[in-house]
């Protein structure tokens, strides 16, 4: 698969720069980063090139061409940057476009031309019709051909995929007998979208194994569940879909979560089970896939980790947490939250405390981060959290609604919630924006900076993936 990711801001510029006119063709480039996993080429969208007018050599309404030295002027900073192009021009009288004959002669040759750059750099080459729609691909060096791009994911106020005139969207499951309510609530074009998306679930823990139920029930295609632990008699009062034995056993949370899913999902359900901290690259590659990232982790070291994980790959984070203070067996404050990252178009966890999240690795001394690491922690002593299942429940929901409007589009994401348990009061707390000049989430930053952002501390420090989101990091019993 070939996929570009771009922020909407971005991706108005770029239509703007394409469509802005209609009666001549236009052109304009896309820099990005691409990554490779799993025999995927993900090229995720850093900056939008307007070609100014001086810049076209030709430019009518059936042709156009850009000056060799602009071209060149790119290829150089693709090169001592690191980056891909992506160049892009518009026969903006067609409806379901495609590569006219020219375009198909030209393009192996603008390929060929440019595969001396070598990897990291990949070329690739889009024509968009008046429809927006698009035709695209991209050069394979190995093969030295021409291979589709299939897909444009456009992060925004919602999660907007598009597909190329040359691909089949995929199908999905809308099985009117098994989800008419649910089809009347969300539309069959809803929830295809469900069928067709896949998640990456971190966290397979009370709040996790919720989280997970919710988006089987709801006829999610394929679940990625990442989490390094192992199941424990405790496990057996808030962990959804396992048995009895397995949590007697100590068998994999991920293991045995994934088998009660199967079980359980009304459709057929692909899960992957990942026993791997979620900074294990073998866990971020395969996390590269998913088309929206959840959280239910219970260390800021992990919610930092996913923060940026996110941020660099250009994919929409969900962040679930919960927490209860008591003492002598009476509760005095409980509540939980949800917060939706959503990359180059909103804020970022390390917006709302940067300072809490650069604590939570930095703070600690080598000695102390190795011993954490052996557990797959990283913040302080694992000691047992005061828990309810019905918190974990009203939270994960919580969460889920706003995957499915994030998803659907079926209603406008509130990008933080949070949840009072003792009140009984959901509302969405003040303040959540964006900060100008972010570390994580700003051009500037980790912004679609691929695996180069994750480096060594990434690597060093083993987050847990396990729980219900307490403890470590922002109290979720108080909004941030």
């Amino acid at each position: 698969m070939v996929e570009i990711r771009i922020p909407y801001p971005l991706w108005e510029r770029w239509r703007e720069a394409l469509l802005g006119r209609r009666d001549v063709e236009s052109k304009a480039f896309l820099l990005a980063r691409a990554l490779e996993a799993g025999g995927s080429v993900f090229l995720l969208a850093r900056e939008v090139i307007p070609v100014p007018d001086e810049a076209y050599e030709e430019r009518s309404a059936g042709a156009v061409v850009v000056r060799r030295e602009f071209v060149r002027e790119l290829l150089i900073r693709c090169a001592l940057d690191g980056l891909s192009l992506i160049e892009a021009h518009t026969h903006p009288w067609s409806q379901r476009v495609r590569f006219s004959g020219i375009d198909a002669r030209s393009n192996p040759r603008k390929f060929r031309a440019t595969a001396v750059l070598g990897p990291p750099f990949r070329h690739a080459a889009l024509v968009f019709g008046g429809d927006e729609s698009f035709q695209g691909e991209l050069w394979d060096p190995e093969a030295e051909r021409a291979v589709p791009v299939q897909r444009i994911k456009i992060i925004g106020p919602g999660l907007e995929i598009r597909y190329g005139t040359d691909q089949a969207e995929p199908e999905g499951t809308a099985r009117r007998e098994i989800y008419d309510r649910q089809i009347r609530a969300l539309g069959e074009a809803g929830q295809r979208l469900l069928a067709g998306c896949t998640v990456g679930l971190v966290g397979a823990g009370g709040l996790g194994s919720m989280i997970a139920q919710a988006l089987a029930l709801l006829g999610v295609g394929r679940l990625i569940l990442v989490d390094p632990d192992v199941l424990e008699p405790s496990n057996a009062s808030r962990v959804v879909g396992i048995r009895a034995r397995d949590a007697q056993q100590g068998r994999l949370k991920v293991t045995a979560l994934a088998e009660g899913l199967r079980r359980l999902a009304p459709h057929p359900l692909q899960v992957e089970a990942l026993p791997y901290p979620v900074n294990d690259p073998r866990a971020w590659e395969a996390l590269l896939q998913a088309d929206v990232l959840i959280g239910a982790v219970d260390s800021a070291a992990a919610r930092a980790f996913l923060n940026r994980l996110a941020v660099a790959t250009l994919t929409p984070y969900l962040d679930g947490g919960v927490g209860i203070r008591a003492a002598e067996g009476r509760m005095q404050a409980g509540g939980g939250q949800v917060r939706v990252v959503r990359p180059g178009a909103g804020f970022c966890l390390m917006c709302l405390d940067e300072e809490a999240w650069e604590r939570s690795v930095e703070e600690m001394d080598a000695e102390r981060r190795a011993a954490q690491a052996a557990r797959g922690y990283i913040r302080g002593e694992p000691i047992p959290h005061p828990q309810v299942v019905f918190l974990n429940g009203v939270v994960a929901h919580l969460l889920a609604w706003e995957f499915v409007k994030l998803v659907t589009g079926v209603a406008p994401v509130v990008p933080y919630v949070y949840y009072d348990l003792m009140a009984q009061r959901v509302f969405a707390p003040e303040g959540a924006a964006p900060r100008p000049g972010c570390l994580a989430c700003s051009p500037e930053g980790w912004l679609a900076g691929g695996w180069d952002v994750l480096g060594e501390e990434g690597r060093s420090a083993r987050p847990g993936a396990e729980g219900e989101g307490e403890g470590n990091g922002p109290d979720p019993t108080q909004p941030t």
